[in-house]
């Protein structure tokens, strides 16, 4: 009896060929029927540079500064900075607003800002391990610079700035960081509407 119902069983179902033939078929019927939707694309190749959308990050920030109890700042860069990100994070349980540039060089930095010690600030803004590298001297006060051996950390900029710390992070050249650095300084703290 047992032979006989292994005889019928559909020959679909009768080896591990067999199973392989049926998911490349769905495979194949899954990328036909997502690709009629014309909802995704294929293109290979390089990307192209598209525009940098940019958003309000002012109308943020004004926002965030109602929410918080430091001094918020919005940074006014010159020509060839464009804001293409806004979000909220939290730095030691507080929201620390956190506003995002593309550079003139296509770098880019992301500025955050708290009102926790520069020590709490540094650990929980991110969970990558770092050490004190340097200092740099920006507008009469001094950036610390905290690196890592890992090629896939970036460096941190942590800037003491009494009533809140500012946290840079991106790939910049140290000029562009310094520039941020300067024109948060130069920026009054937005006065919550």
């Amino acid at each position: 009896m047992l032979a006989v119902a292994s005889n019928s069983k559909p020959r679909i179902f009768q080896d591990g060929r067999d199973m392989a033939i049926n998911v490349v078929l769905i495979v194949v019927l899954m990328l036909v029927a997502v690709g009629a939707t014309g909802l995704c694309s294929f293109n290979p190749g390089a990307p192209e540079q598209g525009p940098v959308q940019e958003v309000d990050a002012k109308t943020f920030l004004e926002l965030e500064s109602r929410a918080v109890d430091f001094p918020v700042r919005y940074p006014e860069m010159p020509d060839g900075w464009t804001t293409n990100s806004a979000r909220r994070s939290m730095i030691g349980g507080q929201p620390a607003p956190v506003v995002g540039w593309v550079t003139p060089n296509t770098g880019y930095i992301q500025l955050t800002q708290t009102g926790e010690a520069a020590d709490t600030a540094r650990a929980e803004v991110d969970d990558k391990a770092r050490t004190l590298a340097r200092t740099v001297p920006v507008d009469g006060t001094e950036a610390q610079v905290y690196s890592s051996d890992d090629k896939d950390v970036r460096d941190l900029w942590v800037v003491d700035a009494s009533d809140e710390r500012l946290l840079l992070t991106g790939a910049g050249d140290d000029s562009e960081f310094e520039e941020l650095i300067a024109a948060a300084f130069a920026a009054t703290p937005l006065a919550p509407r």
